[in-house]
């Protein structure tokens, strides 16, 4: 229903990140946090860098070994080449919505939308969505505090990207005020 990787300021999407070289011929182990990592694929252009895209390099093989990826981009043999690679964020442009899933969003696509009850009446703001805990949560601002919100039907009914809203229907007692 939903991806918790983060949009960099450019509009690519952070997707992984390399944690440190693997063998001697150039491969790194890679964090991959998408949804979708078939994406990364030989040929395919990575961005690399702290924080935004500074270089693409394309990939040039990706497997998968022991729980890891393992990923191999074209001009590099060597494990020397890799090192400086340590660290950084894998980047890739988002997918166009009509080849997501439906009902499926980006987490900088919902955060700072108006979090409401179906009758309209105002929550709180969308901060967050993560998936720490194995299952997808909103992070709304409420008046009392932050609330934690399970992203998941029936509780949230509907996204409006275009109105920046979400509409929910959450539990009693979930909210401050709400309870029996």
């Amino acid at each position: 229903m939903s991806s918790a990787v983060a949009a960099a300021p450019d509009g690519v999407l952070a997707v992984g990140r390399v944690r440190r070289p693997h063998g001697i011929h150039g491969e790194v182990v890679a964090d991959i946090t998408t949804d979708f990592p078939e994406r990364l694929a030989p040929g395919v252009e990575v961005g690399l860098g702290a924080a935004a895209p500074e270089r693409w390099l394309r990939v040039h093989s990706v497997r998968f070994h022991k729980g890891c990826f393992l990923l191999l981009f074209d001009g590099f043999a060597r494990r020397e080449d890799v090192e400086a690679l340590r660290g950084q964020w894998l980047f890739l442009p988002p997918q166009e919505r009509s080849q997501l899933p439906p009902n499926y969003y980006y987490e900088h696509e919902l955060t700072g939308m108006a979090c409401v009850l179906r009758d309209g009446r105002m929550l709180g703001e969308v901060a967050e969505l993560s998936s720490a805990t194995g299952t997808a949560m909103l992070t709304v601002r409420a008046a009392g505090g932050d609330v934690l919100v399970p992203f998941v039907s029936p509780i949230v009914v509907s996204v409006d990207l275009a109105g920046r809203t979400v509409v929910v229907d959450p539990p009693l007692g979930l909210f401050e005020g709400d309870a029996l």
